[in-house]
């Protein structure tokens, strides 16, 4: 389908920054790659990516 992933912890405070390696977990557990996370990208393949 084309989907691509952005993995973020959705915090509202300090201490749940932490949450960030839970995302990645749950990312890879469910057979996201990281070349489909935006996180995993270059600064030139996200700006491409966004212009198109």
């Amino acid at each position: 389908m084309g989907c691509v992933f952005a993995i973020d912890t959705d915090a509202h405070a300090p201490g749940q920054l932490a949450w960030q390696g839970y995302g990645c977990e749950r990312a890879s557990r469910c057979g996201v790659e990281p070349e489909r996370v935006v996180n995993t990208w270059s600064v030139d393949e996200l700006l491409a990516w966004a212009e198109s």
